[in-house]
């Protein structure tokens, strides 16, 4: 019922890309996607359902799940190619600072669509756990991703920036969740990192973008950009937002 309430809504939302060379917005990466079905569709669908089939209440580790999956599943054969061609990048361990549709981040794959269309928030969520110190297994992330956090199956809008929290808990991480630019302002003068997801445009009917923002006296945003080819600095999470009530949800970590 969840999973066709949100179909429905996402078929009757007027989406608005913000990425064409025309747009004012030309500088942000965004896809057609509207966070805001989600929570509608879970806000409808939990009055309906029965307690069978709650929200989500813990991310599942690529490890509970992978072998029981289909070898010929799309999760499998994208774990095959997103195995090989990480093992082959070269930036294992690194930061992804440069934007996700350039190489080699942009050969990856999320459900149906290259990580140049829809892997924000998972690299977003790779910085972070990589400024945590970790060693971090990109293919596997990007096959827990599409077992726990894909807004639509095929992985056409993306993942939910909302269920990063999810992913932070079953690592252990102690975290704020902001909901306020001056919050995220000050966590970042405060030296920690934050992982941002906001809208492009126009709230709920623009796309979004996930980033992750490092802190301290020089404040650095990841991925800022889809070709960017560097990390961009800002003075304040201002200079991402159209308005204020474009910001999404925040997490913020001691790095």
């Amino acid at each position: 019922m969840k999973r066709l309430t949100l179909l429905i809504l996402m078929l009757t939302l007027t989406l608005t890309a913000c990425g064409s060379s025309e747009s004012s917005d030309s500088e942000f990466f965004s896809k057609e996607r509207a966070i805001e079905s989600s929570s509608k569709a879970e806000s409808s669908a939990t009055e309906q359902e029965s307690s069978s089939d709650t929200e989500q209440k813990r991310w599942e580790g690529f490890d509970e799940f992978y072998s029981s999956l289909d070898p010929e599943s799309r999760s499998a054969k994208n774990y095959a190619h997103n195995d090989e061609l990480w093992k082959n990048s070269g930036i294992q361990g690194q930061l992804i600072e440069a934007g996700q549709d350039t190489e080699p981040q942009n050969e990856l794959y999320l459900g149906n669509y290259k990580f140049g269309y829809n892997g924000c928030e998972i690299i977003a969520s790779y910085n972070m756990l990589t400024l945590k110190g970790e060693q971090v297994d990109m293919a596997k992330l990007i096959t827990e991703f599409e077992r726990n956090a894909l807004t639509a199956q095929d992985g056409s809008l993306g993942s939910d920036p909302r269920k990063i929290n999810l992913l932070l808990d079953a690592h252990g991480y102690e975290y704020e969740t902001l909901g306020s630019p001056a919050d995220c302002d000050k966590a970042l003068s405060d030296g920690k990192a934050l992982i941002f997801a906001f809208y492009t445009g126009t709230p709920y009917f623009s796309g979004i973008h996930t980033v992750c923002i490092t802190g301290g006296e020089d404040k650095f945003v990841l991925n800022r950009y889809n070709n960017i080819d560097a990390r961009s600095k800002i003075d304040s999470v201002s200079e991402l937002l159209k308005e204020e009530k474009c910001l999404i949800v925040a997490y913020a970590l001691n790095a």
